[in-house]
């Protein structure tokens, strides 16, 4: 069976095809259009003309004039064949869970929604937290759902700006963190990783660089930090009243606030008999997976997602007119001792928010101000913290990783032990965490061997790994992407590890030297 899902929401429009249990494709609509958090379907549906499918499934998660509109999306299916057509409603909070729990792996699971908001129900209300039990094969069972009323009024014409009007206690997590975007002069969507980050500046303020370093912002990390710990403590408290009631010790966290890393580890050390498991694409953006596994007949037949990589793959790369030299590993180690950035684009673009080495921007981990040198690069605030990929084997040595045996997704914020801190100052936050990705060959075979060659090299396993992108944009989805952000940035070198080849674009120096 061939299942296109098409979710109509307000922002991350994306689109899944599910054959035989199997997701083949997975695209986003803001990796083509280049206008993040993209709610339209002005390309990626274009992308599937003549293609047949046995189901194709739209569903309104969001009132019809906050989303890309049902009958222009029906127009453009019109170049498609299919059997079957569903068009529906409200399940926006059970499609997060559907995701979670079939990539998990767990026979059964308690399955935690936690976002923003989810679907307008049909009472009227709109979802604000969900818990479903679910089991393999088995009909979910909805044990908690918070919900409030859902007006349409607007302040200032931003549906973000009415959320921050509303009662503190009528908010979910996600919506708190929007309403604090908002104050603090953020996006109201993206501003929460960034509040995050903040937060973990509460006992280390003297490690703010300015203009970050005033009384104002010392305020605003007192508030981050707040906001964090409220968060994180109430959903915790909702895992341990539900997994205490139910005995089922396997927990599925989904929904945007699943980004969290520094609450999802929160829990893995509050939490010592509960097996945890975090959507690697827990955002609105995986909804549609979740729709395509929830309409699959035979859930038996659904595989697992073994890593993340299930987006665009460029079939050849246009070379003419570029600067090409034949590349080794070691090459590229030796351009990240030198302290570049080397860009690394490969395979398939990895579905979500994090960067994992096929669509990435590398550096030199043990360089001190690492962090300042890539965030100017990047056109970012200079107080927000950077990953490292580490190879599996070796991460137990650097990070304390509690019950983790992987974190392929970087999905927590993991404490640093001492050799840490010390020798890759580059990829530790202030509070000394950091955001791990662990790599294998059988994941991503050409990371796992260029992390190798840079081990040999210096004795660290390990390499500063962010999106392949600059402030503002979304992740790159193909080689002209690529090339494009190499010619309006200062970064010089493009890594194609498949054709063992680097590009090189003449760009203006740092100001850090």
């Amino acid at each position: 069976m061939k299942i296109l899902t098409i979710p109509l929401l307000a922002h991350d429009a994306s689109i899944c095809i599910l054959e035989d249990g199997a997701i083949t494709s997975y695209q986003m609509e803001e990796r083509f259009s280049r206008d993040k958090h993209d709610l339209n379907f002005d390309y990626i549906l274009d992308n599937l003309k003549n293609t047949f499918f046995d189901k194709i499934i739209i569903t309104q998660h969001f009132l019809e004039n906050y989303t890309y509109p049902l009958k222009k999306v029906k127009e453009k299916i019109q170049n498609l064949s299919y059997d079957d057509l569903i068009v529906e409603s409200e399940r926006h909070h059970l499609y997060h869970a559907y995701s979670g729990f079939y990539n998990s792996g767990f026979n059964e699971a308690m399955c935690f929604s936690v976002d923003a908001s989810g679907a307008i129900l049909n009472s009227g209300d709109i979802e604000i937290e969900s818990i479903y039990h679910l089991g393999i094969n088995q009909e979910e069972t909805q044990l908690y759902q918070r919900t409030r009323e859902f007006r349409t009024a607007k302040v200032n014409n931003s549906f973000w700006k009415y959320i921050s009007s509303l009662d503190e206690n009528d908010l979910s997590v996600g919506e708190k963190f929007c309403k604090y975007s908002e104050l603090f002069g953020y996006n109201a969507i993206d501003g929460a990783g960034k509040i995050m980050g903040l937060a973990q500046y509460k006992n280390y303020k003297e490690k703010l660089h300015y203009p970050f370093n005033s009384k104002e912002w010392e305020k605003k990390v007192d508030d981050s930090y707040d906001l964090q710990r409220e968060t994180q403590n109430y959903i915790l408290s909702l895992i341990k009243k539900y997994t205490d009631e139910t005995g089922v010790k396997n927990v599925v966290i989904s929904g945007g606030y699943g980004l969290n890393c520094v609450a999802n580890y929160h829990y893995l050390k509050n939490l010592k008999d509960i097996n945890l498991y975090v959507d690697p694409i827990c955002f609105d953006a995986g909804i549609t997976i979740g729709s395509a596994y929830y309409h699959t007949t035979d859930k038996s037949k659904i595989k697992p997602l073994q890593n993340a990589y299930i987006g665009y793959k460029e079939k050849t790369y246009d070379l003419s007119n570029l600067e090409t030299t034949k590349v080794s590993y070691d090459d590229i180690v030796d351009l990240l001792l030198k302290k570049n950035v080397v860009a690394l684009f490969q395979g398939k673009s990895e579905a979500g928010q994090r960067a994992l080495g096929n669509r990435s921007l590398l550096f030199d981990p043990r360089v001190s101000n690492g962090k300042d040198i890539v965030n100017q690069i990047k056109r970012r605030e200079n107080f927000r913290p950077f990953a490292g990929s580490v190879l599996q084997e070796e991460a137990h040595k650097w990070f304390n990783m509690l019950s983790l045996k992987e974190s392929p997704y970087m999905q927590y914020a993991i404490d640093a032990y001492e050799n840490a801190v010390e020798q890759v100052p580059a990829i530790i936050h202030a509070d000394n965490t950091c955001r791990i990705q662990t790599v294998t060959q059988e994941q991503n075979l050409h990371f796992y061997n260029l992390i190798s060659c840079f081990f040999k090299e210096t004795g660290v396993p390990m390499i500063m790994n962010t999106s392949f992108n600059l402030g503002g944009q979304p992740l790159v989805e193909t080689f002209d992407h690529a090339i494009h952000t190499l010619k309006s940035s200062m970064i010089e070198y493009l890594y194609l590890p498949e054709i063992e080849t680097l590009v090189t674009v003449k760009n203006k120096k740092l100001l850090y030297q």
